[in-house]
């Protein structure tokens, strides 16, 4: 049966981490740059607990109420056993749990993510294959580079100043797409502002502008 793909708020948030190695020490720094509080609770970690800013480290085996007050937490350690403790404690608490091992065991497991400002395109194959996903990520990077953040940028200022139209999705793709397809990407890659200006002013009116919106190019973002 396919996963139901969802993206959550975590800002705030308690998350805890169980485990200490590579893959414990990726999701507190993850969990970390999506605005979240986050615990780790460890024997020992793979690197100073100095190098894991802003994560409140926990050096000590995991224990019955480690998982309280949180809203997810991963079983990220080597041992079969500890992580099936924290499978069951999530259970009982009712906290979205991750297990990094075996991860039909879990709630949830984690998509190769890949980002731009804030553009996010994930690809996942319901834990069978990270490391395909992680390659078809790596492809797709090549495809998107860091000018598409500011794409975003320009199709949420034209929603902001309602000159696309809320909610009216049969509009606005033939509006985007006419963006694209008039070379949006390469000339924002390129620092082109009056050639962008001219686009939006081809569909937009002679008002319409980087300026008016809001929004400065970057030279030489590739």
């Amino acid at each position: 049966m396919p996963d139901y793909p969802i993206l959550l708020q975590l800002k705030d948030r308690l998350c805890v981490v169980i485990g200490g190695g590579p893959v414990a020490i990726r999701k507190a720094r993850g969990l970390r740059e999506a605005g979240a509080r986050v615990r780790l609770v460890a024997s020992e970690l793979a690197v100073p607990a100095g190098e894991l800013a802003d994560v409140e480290v926990v050096i000590r085996p995991f224990r019955a109420g480690d998982l309280l007050g949180a809203f997810v937490a991963f079983a990220a350690t080597d041992d079969r056993l500890v992580n099936a403790a924290v499978v069951r404690e999530a259970r009982q608490r009712g906290v979205l749990v991750g297990v990094v091992d075996v991860p039909d065991e879990g709630d949830f497991t984690l998509p190769a993510l890949l980002r731009r400002g804030n553009l996010t395109v994930s690809v996942a194959t319901a834990g069978d294959s990270p490391a395909l996903a992680a390659l078809l990520r790596d492809r797709l990077a090549d495809q998107l580079g860091p000018e598409w953040a500011t794409v975003l940028e320009i199709a949420a200022a034209l929603r902001q100043k309602r000159l696309t139209l809320q909610g009216k999705t049969e509009y606005n793709q033939p509006i985007l797409r006419r963006l694209l397809e008039g070379g949006l990407p390469d000339l924002i890659a390129g620092g082109d502002a009056p050639a962008v200006d001219r686009l939006l002013q081809t569909l937009f009116g002679e008002d319409c502008s980087l300026a008016q919106l809001g929004i400065r190019l970057v030279k030489g973002m590739t």
